[in-house]
Protein backbone atom coordinates (compact mmCIF):
# COMPACT_ATOMS: atom_id res chain seq x y z
CA UNK A 1 0.00 0.00 0.00
CA UNK A 2 1.35 3.42 -1.48
CA UNK A 3 0.37 6.55 -0.06
CA UNK A 4 1.77 10.07 -1.19
CA UNK A 5 2.23 13.32 0.43
CA UNK A 6 0.72 16.32 -0.52
CA UNK A 7 3.88 17.74 -1.20
CA UNK A 8 4.53 14.82 -3.65
CA UNK A 9 1.38 15.17 -5.60
CA UNK A 10 2.20 18.76 -5.83
CA UNK A 11 5.33 18.18 -7.52
CA UNK A 12 3.79 15.51 -9.85
CA UNK A 13 0.84 17.85 -10.64
CA UNK A 14 3.62 20.65 -11.38
CA UNK A 15 5.22 18.43 -13.96
CA UNK A 16 2.17 17.20 -15.54
CA UNK A 17 0.92 20.49 -15.93
CA UNK A 18 4.43 21.38 -17.62
CA UNK A 19 4.66 19.14 -20.01
CA UNK A 20 0.92 20.01 -20.90
CA UNK A 21 2.17 23.60 -21.12
CA UNK A 22 5.13 22.87 -22.96
CA UNK A 23 3.79 20.64 -25.56
CA UNK A 24 0.80 23.00 -26.42
CA UNK A 25 3.53 25.79 -27.10
CA UNK A 26 5.20 23.29 -29.20
CA UNK A 27 2.07 22.13 -31.02
CA UNK A 28 1.29 26.11 -31.56
CA UNK A 29 4.35 26.60 -32.78
CA UNK A 30 4.72 23.93 -35.38
CA UNK A 31 0.85 24.72 -36.84
CA UNK A 32 2.07 27.90 -37.58
CA UNK A 33 4.92 27.10 -39.68
CA UNK A 34 4.98 25.05 -43.15
CA UNK A 35 8.50 23.85 -42.49
CA UNK A 36 8.28 20.28 -41.81
CA UNK A 37 11.62 20.11 -40.09
CA UNK A 38 10.26 22.27 -37.96
CA UNK A 39 7.84 19.82 -36.73
CA UNK A 40 10.47 17.43 -36.94
CA UNK A 41 12.41 19.60 -34.06
CA UNK A 42 9.16 20.11 -32.33
CA UNK A 43 8.05 16.69 -32.13
CA UNK A 44 11.78 15.69 -30.66
CA UNK A 45 11.86 18.31 -28.21
CA UNK A 46 8.77 17.14 -27.00
CA UNK A 47 9.72 13.75 -26.61
CA UNK A 48 12.90 14.85 -25.27
CA UNK A 49 10.53 17.05 -22.50
CA UNK A 50 8.60 13.95 -21.89
CA UNK A 51 11.44 11.65 -21.30
CA UNK A 52 12.84 14.50 -18.49
CA UNK A 53 9.37 14.67 -17.22
CA UNK A 54 9.83 10.89 -17.16
CA UNK A 55 13.06 10.87 -15.37
CA UNK A 56 11.81 13.52 -12.79
CA UNK A 57 8.22 11.64 -11.96
CA UNK A 58 10.62 8.14 -10.95
CA UNK A 59 12.96 10.50 -8.65
CA UNK A 60 9.73 11.85 -6.85
CA UNK A 61 8.35 7.90 -6.77
CA UNK A 62 11.31 6.90 -5.49
CA UNK A 63 12.18 9.17 -2.90
CA UNK A 64 8.96 8.71 -2.01
CA UNK A 65 8.97 4.90 -1.47
CA UNK A 66 12.14 5.35 0.36
CA UNK A 67 10.40 7.48 2.84
CA UNK A 68 7.41 5.07 2.97
CA UNK A 69 10.01 2.41 3.66
CA UNK A 70 11.99 4.08 6.26
CA UNK A 71 8.67 5.08 8.07
CA UNK A 72 7.88 1.40 8.12
CA UNK A 73 11.22 0.88 9.22
CA UNK A 74 11.34 2.62 12.39
CA UNK A 75 7.60 1.62 12.92
CA UNK A 76 9.52 -1.86 12.91
CA UNK A 77 12.40 -0.82 15.05
CA UNK A 78 10.25 1.13 17.70
CA UNK A 79 8.20 -1.89 17.70
CA UNK A 80 10.83 -4.29 17.98
CA UNK A 81 12.15 -2.29 21.19
CA UNK A 82 9.12 -2.20 23.09
CA UNK A 83 8.79 -6.07 22.31
CA UNK A 84 12.77 -6.35 23.98
CA UNK A 85 11.96 -3.97 27.12
CA UNK A 86 8.89 -6.17 27.81
CA UNK A 87 10.59 -8.90 27.79
CA UNK A 88 13.34 -7.71 30.03
CA UNK A 89 10.60 -6.88 32.33
CA UNK A 90 8.94 -10.19 32.27
CA UNK A 91 12.14 -11.88 32.54
CA UNK A 92 13.20 -9.56 35.59
CA UNK A 93 10.10 -10.41 36.85
CA UNK A 94 10.22 -14.33 36.40
CA UNK A 95 14.27 -14.05 37.97
CA UNK A 96 12.64 -12.05 41.12
CA UNK A 97 10.47 -15.03 41.52
CA UNK A 98 12.23 -17.51 41.44
CA UNK A 99 14.55 -15.73 43.79
CA UNK A 100 11.51 -15.24 46.31
CA UNK A 101 10.72 -19.03 45.95
CA UNK A 102 14.42 -20.04 46.67
CA UNK A 103 14.44 -18.44 49.75
CA UNK A 104 10.90 -19.37 50.82
CA UNK A 105 12.47 -22.93 49.98
CA UNK A 106 15.83 -22.39 51.78
CA UNK A 107 13.83 -20.72 54.50
CA UNK A 108 11.62 -23.62 54.70
CA UNK A 109 15.01 -26.48 54.68
CA UNK A 110 16.85 -24.45 57.05
CA UNK A 111 13.77 -24.09 59.62
CA UNK A 112 13.40 -28.03 59.10
CA UNK A 113 17.08 -29.04 59.78
CA UNK A 114 16.85 -26.70 62.70
CA UNK A 115 14.27 -28.72 64.12
CA UNK A 116 16.21 -31.78 63.48
CA UNK A 117 19.45 -30.96 64.95
CA UNK A 118 17.44 -29.30 67.91
CA UNK A 119 15.65 -32.77 68.58
CA UNK A 120 19.00 -34.31 68.05
CA UNK A 121 20.79 -32.13 70.74
CA UNK A 122 18.37 -32.11 73.20
CA UNK A 123 18.72 -36.14 72.59
CA UNK A 124 22.15 -36.25 72.81
CA UNK A 125 21.77 -33.66 76.19
CA UNK A 126 19.72 -35.74 77.48
CA UNK A 127 21.28 -39.25 77.50
CA UNK A 128 24.23 -37.07 78.79
CA UNK A 129 22.30 -36.86 81.70
CA UNK A 130 21.09 -39.63 82.05
CA UNK A 131 24.35 -41.12 82.14
CA UNK A 132 25.78 -38.52 84.70
CA UNK A 133 22.96 -40.08 86.83
CA UNK A 134 23.43 -43.19 86.31
CA UNK A 135 27.03 -43.81 87.72
CA UNK A 136 28.96 -42.76 84.30
CA UNK A 137 30.02 -39.30 85.40
CA UNK A 138 32.93 -38.86 83.35
CA UNK A 139 31.47 -39.97 80.15
CA UNK A 140 28.04 -38.39 80.76
CA UNK A 141 30.03 -34.70 81.26
CA UNK A 142 31.53 -35.73 78.29
CA UNK A 143 29.16 -35.72 76.14
CA UNK A 144 26.86 -33.09 77.39
CA UNK A 145 30.10 -31.12 77.10
CA UNK A 146 30.52 -31.88 73.43
CA UNK A 147 26.88 -31.43 72.69
CA UNK A 148 27.57 -27.50 74.28
CA UNK A 149 29.93 -27.22 71.94
CA UNK A 150 27.93 -28.52 68.76
CA UNK A 151 25.26 -26.05 69.66
CA UNK A 152 27.33 -23.33 70.33
CA UNK A 153 29.33 -23.71 66.61
CA UNK A 154 26.00 -24.83 64.90
CA UNK A 155 24.54 -21.24 66.02
CA UNK A 156 27.76 -19.46 65.71
CA UNK A 157 27.59 -21.00 61.72
CA UNK A 158 23.78 -19.53 61.22
CA UNK A 159 24.26 -16.71 62.82
CA UNK A 160 27.00 -15.63 59.93
CA UNK A 161 24.82 -17.15 57.27
CA UNK A 162 21.98 -14.82 58.44
CA UNK A 163 23.91 -11.79 58.44
CA UNK A 164 24.67 -12.79 54.66
CA UNK A 165 28.26 -13.31 55.88
CA UNK A 166 30.31 -16.09 53.90
CA UNK A 167 31.32 -18.99 56.87
CA UNK A 168 34.88 -19.49 57.03
CA UNK A 169 35.87 -23.10 56.58
CA UNK A 170 39.17 -24.43 57.40
CA UNK A 171 40.85 -24.98 54.48
CA UNK A 172 39.47 -22.14 52.69
CA UNK A 173 42.35 -19.90 50.57
CA UNK A 174 46.05 -20.37 51.63
CA UNK A 175 47.55 -22.32 53.92
CA UNK A 176 49.07 -20.08 56.46
CA UNK A 177 52.59 -21.27 56.13
CA UNK A 178 52.60 -20.65 52.55
CA UNK A 179 50.91 -17.16 53.67
CA UNK A 180 53.62 -16.76 55.67
CA UNK A 181 56.19 -18.01 52.63
CA UNK A 182 54.74 -15.28 50.50
CA UNK A 183 55.58 -12.49 52.95
CA UNK A 184 58.99 -13.19 53.39
CA UNK A 185 59.02 -13.25 49.21
CA UNK A 186 57.60 -10.41 48.93
CA UNK A 187 54.68 -11.95 47.03
CA UNK A 188 51.66 -10.70 48.97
Amino acid sequence: MMSFNLSEIFKILVGILLVQAATGVLAALALRTDNQEIWFLCALLALALCLLTAFWFNSIITHAKKDAAAHVRDGFSKEREKIRVRAEREKTKVIEKSHQQMIKDRSRIQARANTKSTALFAGVLAMGCILVFTQFFTFGLLLISSTGGALAGYLFRSRQIGFGRKPKTALQGKTALKRIGEKFRGEG
